[in-house]
């Protein structure tokens, strides 16, 4: 398997569309909130954060998470067909000195018209590729256990399985697992 990313390589025709993975600008923050929040909304089990608060935070909440971003503690990477963002996910640094060797991936989502096009494991390879250049030794995430197109696509990326978190995400009376996933950089 090629373990380039599409970090290194931006850009890729997708049937008529070409997308370009780049790291999220300050001028993103509208389409970036729209983004995510779509993404909570039409995927309630799959993030820990929820819709409704996430619509109601202050725009400096959104403005911290770009910061964190820029300031080189993690990044946010964006699919961007040119008029629109397909996806996203954010890589986090962890922070302390017996921590700080690891990061964790969140907030991946990838549009429903531009699913099954491998563009969530370019997203992923990049966040990857992100830790190696941050000289990271380990990264982890987590992905509801009912999701097995994510679960695959982070196989795929070099994850495995260390475990299952019971009962982590409460949409309404149901409950939802997690899996948790971690790859060596």
């Amino acid at each position: 398997m090629n373990n380039r990313c599409a970090y290194a390589h931006p850009t890729k025709r997708m049937s008529d569309t070409v997308l370009q993975i780049r790291p999220i600008r300050a001028d993103d923050i509208a389409a970036f909130k729209a983004l995510r929040l779509e993404a909570l909304r039409a995927h309630p089990e799959a993030f820990g954060s929820d819709y409704h608060e996430s619509l109601n935070a202050p725009e400096s909440m959104w403005q911290e998470r770009i910061q964190t971003s820029l300031d080189n503690a993690g990044r946010i990477f964006l699919a961007n067909t040119g008029d629109e963002l397909a996806g996203m996910t954010g890589v986090l640094r962890e922070k302390g000195a017996k921590v700080n060797h690891s990061a964790f991936i969140w907030g991946v989502y990838v549009r429903s018209a531009y699913r099954s096009r491998g563009l969530g494991e370019r997203l992923i390879r990049a966040a990857i590729e992100w830790c190696g250049e941050a000289t990271l030794r380990s990264v982890r995430l987590t992905v509801v256990t009912t999701n097995l197109s994510a679960i695959r696509c982070y196989q795929r990326c070099g994850f495995i399985e260390t475990g299952v978190q019971p009962e982590v995400i409460r949409v309404g009376e149901t409950y939802h697992d997690e899996l948790l996933m971690w790859r060596r950089i």
